[in-house]
């Protein structure tokens, strides 16, 4: 009985020797890495190390692209070009449609006014004007600023006085006037204008022929 209780205690001492050396041997066995597993094929493709940057660089275009933009962009500023050619061609070559304006030339109104003096009256003409004259300052709604010290028409001219109804009508309100009577649509009837302003009013001829046309006449 000894003696099988002294193989029993030296079979447990040489197992509880021989596991220690057991896992010292497999833990000093040499172990693949996934970099070790990588190394030994090198045919496979490597994983992506930063999408993201990769994805970022996809979106930088080639110069093949910047190039063809740029093309893109010189066709079209050309076209552009070209377009606003033909508008200031076409706009050089159209008559001047805007109304006579008034000319603050003492020279050439005192032409007219001797013309509106000398000159004949064409009742059918004038009559129909004056109408239109006579209604200007309400119409315009100019009639609290100014009146008319006198107004008429011949056979070519018409000669208008205004004077203003206060003291208090300033440079801006003989600016309205003026622009409202050179923008009435009876004011494409003539085709030479002349105003002359005196600390009194201001006193306009229009004219439905040409000073030349007029000295030739009378």
């Amino acid at each position: 009985m000894d003696n099988l209780g002294q193989k029993i205690g030296y079979m447990l001492l040489g197992a509880a020797v021989a596991a220690p050396l057991t896992w010292w041997l497999v833990s000093a066995q040499p172990v693949n890495s996934p970099a070790s597993v990588m190394e030994t094929h090198p045919d496979k493709p490597l994983p992506l190390a930063n999408p993201e940057n990769d994805a970022v660089e996809a979106t930088v275009p080639t110069t093949t692209d910047t190039l063809a933009e740029l093309t893109a962009l010189r066709q079209q500023v050309q076209q552009l070009q070209g377009e606003l050619a033909q508008t200031q061609a076409a706009a050089r070559a159209e008559p001047p449609s805007e109304p006579p304006r008034s000319t603050a030339s003492g020279n050439i109104n005192r032409q007219l006014a001797d013309i509106f003096q000398t000159e004949s009256r064409d009742p059918l003409w004038a009559d129909e004007l004056e109408l239109q004259l006579g209604d200007f300052l309400y119409t315009s709604d100019l009639s609290h600023y100014f009146a008319y010290a006198s107004y008429g028409c011949k056979r070519h001219v018409c000669q208008l006085s205004f004077v203003p109804r206060s003291q208090g009508v300033d440079a801006m309100q003989w600016q309205r006037l003026n622009d409202r009577l050179f923008n009435t649509p009876w004011i494409q009837h003539f085709k030479v204008s002349a105003a002359q302003q005196t600390a009194q009013g201001m006193q306009v001829h229009l004219s439905t022929k040409s000073i030349r046309e007029l000295i030739t006449e009378y």
